[in-house]
């Protein structure tokens, strides 16, 4: 088995393979199929896009394989005649025989690229995983500062009553403060004209 790094829509891949000429035109099949739905709907994310080209290049395989099923039922319906001293029947089963040889290549192509696909969505399948962890780790992190900025809340709430509270009872002790100086001021005033009858 060979060893081949082939690009796909950017991305380079590792795949093995017995034929690596074949591989790398698999790979190149694959990616302008890929760029093609790419182009034709530029607002496909690339999981989409590698979806819609994997059910092209499979379209494209069952074609195939009904042409090259086609092609083996003319095949042994032919092998049938052959008894027959015919050239013209030789001919077109060498023709036949020639067009499944390709149409079996051709299955081949379509095997890799879908292998190709799949391997592209597993990995973007991954991706999303790995999004979808961090998702939940950024929530868990919100829930965690809402916390504690519901706890910052109550804290300044209760300093605020606090501080009322405070300005409150200061106003008091200032209210009953000039009461008793003014008492003094009367007491004082009172002394000092009992002095003066004295």
């Amino acid at each position: 088995m060979n060893k081949v790094v082939v690009k796909i829509m950017g991305s380079e891949y590792n795949i093995v393979g017995k034929n690596p000429e074949q591989m790398k035109s698999v790979a190149r099949y694959v990616d302008g199929e890929m760029n093609k739905v790419k182009e034709g709907n530029p607002k496909l994310n690339s999981l989409t896009t590698t979806i819609v080209a994997c059910l092209n290049i499979a379209d494209e395989l069952f074609d195939c394989c009904h042409e090259n099923e086609a092609l083996h039922n003319e095949l042994e319906a032919l092998k049938d005649r052959l008894n027959e001293p015919s050239g013209e029947v030789q001919v077109e089963v060498q023709q036949i025989s020639s067009k499944l040889e390709q149409k079996d290549l051709e299955i081949i192509e379509k095997d890799y690229q879908i292998e190709e696909l799949d391997l592209k969505i597993k990995e973007q399948n991954e991706k999303i995983e790995d999004l979808n962890q961090s998702n939940e780790k950024m929530k868990l992190e919100l829930e965690k500062y809402k916390a504690e900025i519901e706890g910052y809340k109550k804290a300044a709430e209760e300093a605020i009553k606090e501080a009322e509270n405070a300005t409150k009872m200061s106003s008091e002790w200032q209210n009953k403060n000039y009461s008793l100086q003014l008492r003094c001021s009367e007491l004082e005033s009172k002394f000092k004209d009992r002095e003066g009858a004295l």
